[in-house]
């Protein structure tokens, strides 16, 4: 079982969270269903940071619908003539998106991938199905599917978890920031198809993309865990969903063969990253695993109280039993004061920021100490993430520079080991790094040598 989430989604901020389809809604609001039919989705700028003119995207191979492939007599790359349903919702101010099933193979091994989507956003994956453009550490990692000679075994082995069906367990001893698990997908759907396909339609699109796969990969993907009920299909895919993007930020729903199979845990011991460039997921550790022990992550944003995260596992159809859902009701409690107070504390660096709240170095330093003493007791240290951007910002509202220094370079290590180094994941740091180099310039020399 999989949940739904966003490595920044995940990671926090740790002020009031929204639920994943909020989340969704966010990122794919009705308004822009048109930007999913037109070419810039494939060839616009798109995102790029503040000192970086590479594109998250430059350019793709042209559209390929069933209509086309029908007119040309080609389809390629892909192993079958594209099936399509029409377009839906359209009207003078929407354009819905045509939807078609897409199958290539072999990919990444012996493996197949069939996708769900419009085909300007298939379009966009071409050039990523290439094998070549996994690099090494990844292609070669001992999970990966894509074999090499001489290989280690991989850190885990799949097995029965008491009360939680097949996950996945350490059978060596796994050290933090290690990579567990390379995975790569072996069905990726359009999220508007659970928005405005209807259901017979949606359903016989599942069904063409998971037929269109090898029978061993069949057998994969349907003996993964099922809690929604209805046909089996959609309910594998909402069951053990991962939350991915294709084009520019376009949110799709990933099936993949091991991943899926990891099971949530409140205080995980692991974190994973998507990259849309070489359609690859990677599992990492956040802390020491030991021999024995359960491989977790969180299918909820981290830092929810016990209440807020009972609700929104209820979209997984089960309760955690995980040792912090199962501890006393005082141990719940005051874990949930110390995560109310983490809130708190990151709302206060921001109103400092921002200059809505007069902040201190010393309050600032207090603020800091009393923070990272949480995180530690919480296990919520990949909340640090967000944490010291808030705390540089809040130094360099106060002019204290070298301290705000310390937070950037802080925030930026975390932002590499976390998001990982592909250049359209790194928008973010850069741009903390740009707010404090632009303060430096504007700064004397004086304050620059402040402390905090």
């Amino acid at each position: 079982m999989h949940g739904l989430a966003s490595t920044m989604g995940y990671f926090g901020p740790p002020s009031p969270s929204i639920s994943w389809v909020a989340l969704l809604a966010i990122f794919n609001p009705r308004s822009t269903l048109a930007q999913v039919l037109g070419a810039s989705t494939c060839s616009s700028p798109g995102r790029h940071s503040v000192f970086s003119s590479r594109h998250i995207l430059s350019s793709c191979p042209l559209p390929v619908d069933e209509e086309s492939a029908i007119d040309t007599g080609s389809w390629a790359p892909w192993k079958r003539r594209p099936y399509c349903v029409e377009p839906f919702m359209q009207s003078d101010e929407v354009t819905g998106p045509q939807f078609c099933v897409y199958t290539f193979e072999p990919f990444r091994g012996d493996k197949g991938l069939s996708i769900v989507t419009t085909p300007v956003l298939a379009a966009t994956v071409v050039n990523s199905l290439d094998d070549s453009i996994v690099p090494p550490k990844l292609r070669d990692h001992a999970s990966s599917s894509l074999e090499a000679e001489g290989r280690d075994s991989p850190a885990f082995t799949i097995k029965d978890v008491p009360g939680k069906g097949k996950g996945l367990v350490a059978q060596r001893q796994i050290r933090k920031w290690d990579v567990v698990l390379v995975d790569y997908p072996a069905m990726l759907a359009h999220m508007d198809l659970f928005d405005i396909v209807g259901d017979e339609t949606r359903q016989d699109l599942l069904e063409r993309a998971l037929k269109q796969l090898s029978e061993k990969q069949q057998g994969e993907l349907l003996s993964l865990a099922r809690s929604h009920g209805g046909e089996p299909i959609e309910d594998i895919l909402r069951t053990n969903i991962f939350g991915v993007e294709l084009g520019i930020e376009i949110p799709h729903l990933g099936l993949f063969p091991i991943a899926s199979r990891l099971n949530h845990d409140c205080r995980p011991n692991v974190f994973w990253r998507w990259s849309v460039r070489t359609l690859t997921v990677e599992v990492i550790a956040m802390r020491d695993i030991e021999i024995g022990e359960e491989i977790t992550q969180s299918y909820v944003p981290l830092g929810l109280s016990y209440e807020d995260r009972k609700e929104d596992l209820k979209n997984w159809g089960f309760s955690c039993s995980c040792s912090l859902c199962t501890s006393t009701k005082s141990d719940r409690a005051a874990s949930d004061k110390h995560r109310a107070r983490l809130q708190h504390i990151y709302h206060e660096l921001n109103e400092g920021a921002t200059g809505k709240a007069e902040l201190t170095a010393d309050t600032i330093y207090g603020l800091v100490d009393e923070m990272e003493s949480l995180v530690r007791e919480e296990k919520l240290e990949a909340q640090l993430l967000v944490h010291y951007g808030a705390v540089a910002r809040a130094y360099m509202r106060i002019g204290q520079l070298e301290a705000a220094r310390k937070y950037v370079e802080l925030c930026e290590d975390l932002w590499v080991r976390y998001a990982g180094e592909e250049e359209d994941y790194l928008a973010g740091m850069h741009q903390l790094r740009h707010e404090l180099t632009e303060r430096e310039k504007r700064a004397p020399v004086s304050e620059n040598l402040k402390g905090g």
